[in-house]
């Protein structure tokens, strides 16, 4: 029974770092815990390097090795201004909230915590352990919480739509429509915008409805399009001619339509069906006919894409023999091509990069939906929309940098080809992982059954921890030690002190300690958890 327990307890581990390193892909990773021989005591960083402070050395990161100083220190924390300097307490300036980045430590309970980074590499100490992730700086994202619907950019006017409004030039967020269900479009000097009706946006702030009326015939409108001198209109149910005075011709209809552009003298629409067709006036012909919905056309030089549900596919031209699949990235909602000649995915999983000379897709961002018709490369920025916000990636950069480290990793060579051996070694490692595991676990339940003992309880070693994790309640105490309010009471009758008063004299202590260091009782107020006039009055008493 014990072993089963246990290793319940090690699969569910097992998951939980696996959760772990993706959770959160579009800022931060979490890569790996540090081991030292001792404890961890904070981390720091001075002269661009990192340092950390155990229980009885300091380390410095040395070409990815952790290298042991030649330095002694009596105090538990080490910090660094122009030059070191060791401390009783972790000062207000140096504590990092850990709040921010919860979900991806692995650990019980809440403790002080400290951090340093070096360009990509980020490091939390907390809780006697160190931790370190990887965040992903080569992207931004603005418009948090705003699904985004849109992205229209030129060289006089910027124009996000969203599901909950629309806003000019990052400023002028419009009021008399707040969505859109259509890329905006510029004819003629116009600016056209679908969503549901056709308005006319005149900048900077000003929307006209126009007499296009969507109806059962034609359902919504959905985009605009110069084609052959006319104005062509998508909407959910026909493709139409907008005629003088904004009446509508029906030019295809008795498809659910996705997508409309001009390719090679045609047009070219998409369906919810799986169809893909090149419609002239004396000509329909089926370009492709997918399993799945084709949610975007995008024509590029001779080629012409397709974005489905089930990957991305490429035609030559017109000709329907040509279709092949590119890219299997599921759910795939929009495609662009860069200067580099990468092909850009949106999907509802992710951001993907694609070129012939890779072995296979890229994902750039991860766990993240993006929306249809909401990927626009402008200049060397690409503007991806996403459910959650905007995401803007320099493709000079990502094509310089980020690319080919991608690259790199996914063409190392595997040092062991056959399956039976990675098999074996797996479990070999599995096994040995949960022999460790169930000793250290045995070892340490010993340890807190001899902690949480009431004869073996020891004050002073109870007044470090409550200093050292910041233990500002009797309930936070409880739970560091692994038991409830009324237990504690109870363990601490035989000292002859409640908790509450026991904690009440370490806090004031330490007060005493900060402020005789020179902190202003503001400052110690706040580290150890009293009001400025609780603490005044108890310290004059």
């Amino acid at each position: 029974m014990l072993f089963l327990i246990e290793m319940r307890i090690l699969i569910l581990i097992c998951v939980f770092s696996t959760i772990i390193s993706v959770a959160d892909a579009q800022d931060t990773i979490f890569v790996n815990k540090h081991a030292f021989n001792n404890p961890v005591q904070n981390i720091f960083k001075g002269n661009e390097k990192i340092y950390v402070k155990t229980s009885q050395s300091v380390y410095e990161l040395n070409d990815g090795e952790w290298e042991v100083l030649d330095l002694n220190f009596s105090k538990p924390y080490v910090f660094f201004k122009e030059g070191f300097y060791e401390s009783d307490f972790i000062p207000n300036s140096e504590v990092y909230d850990i709040s921010l980045i919860k979900e991806l430590v692995p650990q019980r309970g809440k403790f002080i915590a400290t951090s340093a980074r070096k360009g990509s590499r980020f490091f939390i100490a907390t809780g006697s352990a160190l931790f370190e992730y990887e965040i992903r700086d080569f992207y931004t994202r603005s418009y948090a919480n705003h699904s985004i619907r849109d992205i229209y950019i030129d060289d006089s006017l910027k124009f996000i739509a969203t599901y909950s409004g629309l806003f000019v030039n990052d400023s002028i967020r419009l009021t008399s429509t707040n969505y859109s269900n259509g890329p905006l479009v510029k004819i003629d000097s116009v600016y056209y915008l679908p969503w549901d009706e056709v308005s006319i946006l005149i900048p900077p702030d000003s929307l006209v409805l126009t007499p296009i009326e969507s109806n059962s015939f034609t359902g919504k409108a959905r985009k605009i399009i110069p084609y052959q001198g006319q104005k062509f209109g998508l909407f959910t149910r026909a493709v139409c001619k907008i005629l003088d005075g904004f009446e509508l011709q029906s030019f295809h209809q008795g498809l659910e339509y996705l997508d409309l552009e001009t390719f090679q003298g045609s047009l070219i629409v998409s369906s919810e069906e799986g169809l893909c067709l090149a419609l002239t006036e004396n000509s329909l012909d089926t370009l492709a006919q997918l399993p799945a919905t084709i949610k975007d056309v995008y024509p590029s030089g001779e080629f012409l894409y397709l974005a489905s549900d089930v990957g991305v596919y490429r035609l030559n031209g017109l000709d329907a023999t040509s279709l092949v699949k590119i890219a299997d990235v599921p759910r795939s909602v929009m495609v662009q091509i860069d200067d580099f000649n990468h092909l850009w995915i949106a999907s509802e999983n992710g951001l993907y990069v694609f070129s012939d000379d890779f072995p296979e897709p890229i994902a750039i961002i991860t766990d993240v939906e993006f929306n249809r018709e909401a990927l626009l490369l402008h200049n060397e920025e690409l503007y991806v929309g996403g459910i959650n916000g905007l995401y803007t990636l320099n493709t000079y950069e990502m094509a310089k940098s980020h690319i080919p480290q991608l690259l790199n990793q996914l063409n190392t060579p595997k040092l062991i080809e056959n399956k039976w051996i990675w098999a074996n070694g797996l479990l070999l490692v599995f096994i040995g992982a949960f022999i460790g595991y169930f000793f250290w676990k045995k070892r340490n339940n010993a340890n807190r059954d001899s902690q949480n003992n009431k004869d073996n309880w020891d004050l002073v070693a109870l007044q470090h921890h409550i200093i050292n994790e910041k233990l500002l309640t009797v309930e936070a105490l409880a739970e560091y030690l692994e038991t409830n309010p009324v237990q504690l009471n109870r363990n601490f009758k035989k000292f002859g002190i409640t908790p509450g008063k026991f904690l009440k004299k370490v806090k004031l202590k330490q007060a005493k300690i900060m402020l005789k260091e020179g902190q202003s009782i503001e400052e110690v107020a706040k580290y150890i958890g009293y009001s400025t006039k609780f603490l005044k009055d108890e310290l004059d008493s």
